[in-house]
Order: structure tokens, then sequence, then C-alpha cells
């Protein structure tokens, strides 16, 4: 463990230190609208404003909005979509684009050190930076900056990462099912508490679920099962008890064994390899857990797919755990200092770890490609139309006012107006004291005006 992992494990665990608020208000959660102002989208008044004061929000096709305050005492009017008997905050793709560029500062300055700090910043050398705009799905993207591909870090690259991931794992159920096989999901867990370390914890269970698929009876259940392959995802929550890590797998399985059956056989074999890892026995009645083939596919379909506001690992936590991107959110919202070291901990422990790991024999099975996360990361639309190509100037102002996001909402909605926006964003900078000083890699790879900018190999030292 590092320094700064060990420092921050120093942080008082209950509560959320310098944030008064409760977990759901941390992470984002709305109020139920208020009746007495609540309206139907489009009815009655103009069409309310968006996530920037002159920008109307555009109607949904197929998501009825209702606009209400908030019920804070704040008079803000936001967009509420139903969820079942009550309501949730509509976010659409721009405004989640917007939070994962808030998040991504917060995590450049939780940490200044690591590559993903420099992700999305620092241009690639002896490559132009340009603003490209999707012909097919009319999103516009930055083309010529340095990617960190860190699924655990970035905001940015795990939602580029875990869509793409979200793509192969329901193709991968689809033909699996067309194949007549069954998909369910398995869930693993093992008691925790304050005092548990999280990289030996996580250490352990890699080692508990090796024991499964290697010894001799984890073989025997697989056989027995007509287990064809799985598709583990390694998830992670930190609550009142302390980090809550898990894996929930997809099971491929060529037989009409039941649910009730596999999960009888998981149990005792999961119990026996979580003691001889070193780990606490975990329980009969939370140690395992197996579901069907409807929330086996609801979770490929749902896992790295947009919810509400990010990716992936990145879901909003339950009742009072949060996810790593709730203490983000958290840090963002209030500086909670323990947030920020929990953080910290977690990327510590998480580095260099596959979320999402598939057994072998099965891509190849299912038709599935292998590609890694970074080469998801460098991804970009093949057909896509050049808008600008940015100075080195032009992205140090871009940079020093927050404006990533902001820019590329222009390029989508008003395509016209990008130049002039651009303009604003200069004058911006300039009136708010943007400082001279290294920003962006030039052609030759040496630093000219703005944050600092490297090379590749710079930022892998």
């Amino acid at each position: 463990m590092s320094q700064k992992a060990e420092k921050a494990k120093a942080a008082p665990l209950p509560g959320c230190g310098s944030c008064e608020d409760s977990p759901a208000k941390r992470r984002g959660l709305a109020a139920r609208p208020q009746r007495a102002t609540a309206r139907t989208d489009g009815e009655g008044a103009d069409a309310p404003l968006g996530i920037y004061a002159k920008t109307a929000a555009a109607p949904v096709k197929g998501v009825a909005l209702v606009w209400a305050d908030t019920g804070e005492e704040t008079g803000e009017v936001v967009a509420y979509e139903r969820k079942g008997e009550g309501f949730k905050v509509h976010v659409n793709s721009q405004m989640a684009r917007a939070e994962r560029y808030a998040l991504k500062a917060v995590v450049n300055k939780i940490l200044p050190k690591s590559r993903t700090s420099k992700c999305m910043r620092w241009r690639v050398p002896k490559q132009s930076l340009q603003v490209l705009k999707s012909v097919e799905f009319n999103k516009a993207f930055y083309s010529g900056l340095q990617i960190c591909a860190s699924v655990w870090d970035c905001p940015i690259c795990s939602g580029k990462i875990t869509e793409r991931r979200r793509v192969e794992l329901t193709g991968a159920v689809a033909v699996a099912k067309g194949m007549g096989w069954q998909v369910m999901l398995l869930t693993c867990t093992v008691p925790h508490g304050l005092g548990d370390e999280l990289s030996p914890m996580l250490d352990q269970m890699m080692d508990a679920w090796r024991k499964t698929t290697s010894n001799r009876k984890g073989k025997s259940v697989r056989a027995a099962i007509c287990l064809e392959g799985t598709v583990r995802a390694l998830e992670v929550t930190d609550g009142a008890n302390g980090f809550h890590p898990h894996f929930h797998v997809l099971l491929f399985i060529s037989s009409d064994v039941t649910t009730d059956t596999v999960q009888e056989y998981f149990r005792p074999l999961w119990q026996d390899a979580c003691v001889k890892a070193g780990l606490p026995r975990p329980s009969d009645a939370h140690g395992v857990r197996v579901d069907d083939g409807t929330y086996a596919a609801a979770y490929a379909s749902k896992w790295g797919i947009e919810s509400e506001l990010t990716k992936g690992h990145s879901k909003k936590g339950k009742h009072d755990s949060m996810t790593p991107w709730d203490l983000l959110r958290c840090y963002l919202a209030t500086k909670c200092e323990r947030s920020r070291k929990r953080f910290i901990i977690y990327s510590e422990a998480f580095k260099g770890r596959r979320q999402l790991y598939w057994s072998n024999g099965l891509k190849a099975k299912l038709g599935v490609g292998d590609l890694t996360d970074e080469e998801l990361a460098h991804q970009e639309e093949e057909r896509a139309t050049l808008l600008s190509e940015l100075t080195d100037d032009q992205w140090r102002a871009v940079l020093h006012t927050r404006s990533e996001s902001a820019l590329l909402d222009v390029a989508e909605n008003h395509p016209e107006a990008f130049d002039a926006f651009l303009e604003g964003v200069e004058g911006l900078a300039r009136a708010s004291g943007m400082p001279d000083g290294p920003c962006v890699a030039g052609a030759s790879g040496k630093p000219v005006a703005g944050p600092k900018i490297g090379t590749i190999e710079e930022m892998t030292k």
C-alpha cells in the first residue's frame, strides 16, 4: 500500500466525515416533485431550461416528463420521469457527460500524479486536436488527446469502455439463448467489516474464485450443470461496514438445470473456497445467490449502460452504500475528506485489476471479439465529420474554464454557433486571469502554452 493510501486509511469510517447530508442526497437522488408546481412538458408554459441557462431542453422520445420544483425551497424546477410508483430526475446523455467531466476534475485533484489526471487534457504529440461529430449518432467528441483507459479511476474512459462491454455482453447473451443455453446470474459476497483492508481482501476473493474453477470439487460442479463458461464482473461499494467487494458472474449453461440446483451447488463450493483462501465463511443466506435468465439478461443489458448519471461500476449504490463514483460526487458537492480518502484507498486497491473477465474459450464459442480496455478506449467513430481544429491557446482556454463538455454540447446542438461560443470561452478565460504556461504538446512533442501537457512516455513514468 502506498504512503498516500496508508494516510487515507486513517479516515474515520462511520458517517461521511465533513458531509452532513444523507447518503441518498449525496448521490444526487431527487426529492419527489411537488404537485403544486408540476406541469407536463410542453403544455401551458414555455419549454423549460436545460443544463445551461439559455439552452432549452428538447423533448425526449418515448419518455413522459414532468416538470416540478425539487421540494428543497430553492425554487429550482427540473425534469422528472416516472420510476415505478415514484419519480426520478430525468438525465439525458449530455447531462451525463457533463457530470463525467465534473467527476473527472475531482479525480484530477485527488490523484494529481496519476495517468488519469492527464487523460483528455494532454495532447498526443504530433497530432492535431480536433472536434469531430459522429454521422450516425450525432455525438461530438475530441480526437488527438491522450487517454488513460482506466475503467476504475476515470469517469470518461470508464463510460466509453463499459458501454462497449455492454454491447459485448448483450450480444453474447442473445447468441447463447439462440443456441439453447441458459444464462443465470451468480452473485458471490463475503463477510466484511470496518477493520478489513480492501486490497488483501480482493486478493483473497480472487484466490477463492480460482479455487472454485480449478479444484476437483469445482470441476465436478461445472460438469454436473454443463457450465460452458462464465463472465465475471468485479464491483465494490463502501458503507457503514467498510468496503464491500463482490462478484457478479454470468453463468452460460447448456443444460436445463434450475437456479435452485445451481445455487445449492455453488453455496458450499464458494464457502469452502473462501475459508481456504483465508476469508470468513460466507453465510448460507447471503454468501451466494443465483437468479434466473430474466435477471441475467437485465444485468447484461444494463451493465455499462447509463444508469441515471454514470456507467458500469459507477452506478449509484443502494440504501446507505456508496459506489466509487458516489465518493467523487460527495467530494464534489461537500469537499468531504472521508470520501476523498476512501477513493484513494479504492484506487490503490483496484489498480491493475480486471473489471470484466471472460473464462477461457467462451468468447470463441459465442463469436465475441477479443479487445482490451485500452483498445476500446481508443476507438473512435469511423464516420465522423470535422467541426473544428483547436489551437493550443483555444484548448488552454477550454481547460481553464472547464468548458470541455459544454463545447461538445454546442457542437451537437448548435454547430453553426460553435466558433462564436469558442470565442466566448477564450474571452472568459482571459477575463478570469488565465495564466500563461505549458499546456499542450505541439508537433515536436515539446509543451507550449497552457496547463501542462506532455508525451505518453512522460505519463507512464
